[in-house]
């Protein structure tokens, strides 16, 4: 068990930030006066962007021992943890791509601005839920390319 523990440090690694970025990201964004504490928000609304912050935060501190704390099957402890990661990320693009049921929009006027990339003869605004989630799923990508299993 130790040396497939060791054998993942790089991946462990990856997976910490992303744990951390899905923990902290997520509440600094959303406590603040555009999202949870917003009067413009209906009170519904807000209890449902804190619910959601807590709970998957909860699961990414869950996560985060599930990373370091070596237990009977390491292996698959390291492969559970990249598959929830998958399925908080996952459910972004998911909600993203039904936004028109639901009459949703990626951000909110009232929230933080959009990321300005400059190009010669162009400038291109990316959301900034987008470019995070891109980011951390592109981590995730390293991750899980990076990690080893145990031989059978």
């Amino acid at each position: 068990m130790e040396n497939l523990f060791e054998l993942n440090s790089v991946t462990r690694i990856l997976l910490t930030i992303i744990t951390f970025m899905l923990t902290v990201g997520p509440a600094k964004a959303d406590f603040n006066a555009t999202h949870a504490t917003n009067p413009l928000w209906p009170g519904h609304a807000r209890f449902h962007v804190v619910w959601q912050v807590v709970g998957n935060s909860s699961i990414m501190i869950v996560m985060l021992c599930l990373l370091w704390i070596p237990l009977v099957q390491y292996d698959l402890q390291l492969k559970l943890v990249v598959l929830v990661c998958a399925i908080v990320l996952g459910s972004f693009y998911v909600t993203l791509a039904c936004m028109k049921l639901f009459d949703g929009t990626l951000a909110d006027p009232n929230g933080i601005k959009p990321f300005v990339f400059k190009f010669p003869g162009r400038t291109v605004k990316v959301d900034t839920n987008l470019f995070g989630f891109t980011l951390i799923s592109i981590v995730l990508a390293i991750a899980v390319a990076n990690m080893h299993t145990a031989a059978a």
